[in-house]
């Protein structure tokens, strides 16, 4: 099985859906069934099923994408190690990173990293802490960068720290929040948990909910439109926009770290180790 079956396999294994997966890899319905069908004849076997609510895969069709991950993963390891027998640095960079974190502080880190090593490239996965963590875990990304507190048993370090605030159109006062309207949205459990706590700490009454979205810099925007206030890192406060910072039972600043996390053994593959050595140089100097 060559690289191409095996990014294909596992696209349509992710998706679930043929139409979805075409997409992703830009290659037309038909073109990708045809791949599909030239599999099935090359190894005389029925991979999926498909439905009303997408595909299914078999017996067969799941030890063909266990087998094409573990593929693909040795296929990588050859080609960096090749790379890494070269003087330039070559190679490619997974990263599992946290939504606010890819939106506002990474642009700026890759862009550096790519102005001293062109032909390095990255693979960037977002999504909640969990899912990153386990991403890393598995072998499935290089790098993780997650936000708050977390387990992980591995290399870590803290490259960021921010205050927790109350965002707004317009200044507010301290003591009004529990008669306002509050914006909240999905994020992770430990932040929900850590505004929660400050909440009960500070106000006998609940918050008055009037809106709830599914991500932090919806709920952001729609606070910027005067529909109400949300509690958010300061990652993502902008110049001139109005906020109050939180603080905690003692009076210090609500903060909420970044940490980047991996396994040692990603470090045997050149670019990884040059990044890690790069995160550490300009997020904790």
């Amino acid at each position: 099985m060559n690289k191409r079956e095996c990014v294909i396999l596992i696209t349509i294994y992710e998706e679930k859906n043929i139409t979805k997966a075409a997409d992703r890899l830009f290659v037309s319905q038909p073109t990708l069934t045809y791949k599909l069908q030239q599999l099935e004849r090359q190894y005389n076997t029925k991979i999926l099923n498909r439905g009303r609510h997408g595909v299914q895969f078999t017996q067969q069709g799941e030890y063909l994408v266990d087998f094409a991950r573990s593929t693909l993963k040795r296929l990588d390891s050859l080609e960096q190690a090749l790379w890494d027998m070269d003087e330039t640095l070559y190679g490619t960079v997974r990263l599992s990173v946290a939504r606010a974190y890819a939106l506002y502080r990474l642009p700026n880190i890759l862009k550096g990293f790519s102005h001293e090593h062109p032909q390095v490239n990255f693979v960037v996965d977002t999504g909640l802490n969990l899912n990153l963590i386990q991403e890393v875990f598995k072998g499935d990304s290089h790098i993780g960068i997650v936000r708050g507190e977390h387990h992980w048993g591995f290399e870590q370090m803290t490259i960021g720290e921010e205050e927790m605030c109350v965002l707004s159109k317009e200044p507010i006062k301290f003591e009004d929040l529990p008669h306002l309207n509050r914006i909240t949205y999905n994020t992770d459990p430990a932040l929900n948990m850590v505004i929660e706590n400050w909440w009960k700490q500070n106000f006998s009454d609940p918050s008055k909910i009037s809106l709830h979205l599914d991500n932090m810099e919806t709920a952001k925007r729609m606070a910027l439109e005067g529909l109400g206030y949300t509690i958010v890192p300061s990652i993502v406060v902008e110049k001139n926009q109005h906020y109050i910072s939180l603080l905690d039972k003692n009076g210090a600043p609500l903060l909420w770290r970044t940490w980047f996390l991996y396994r040692k053994e990603s470090l045997e593959i050149s670019a990884v180790r040059e990044f890690v050595h790069y995160l550490h140089e300009v997020c904790t100097t």
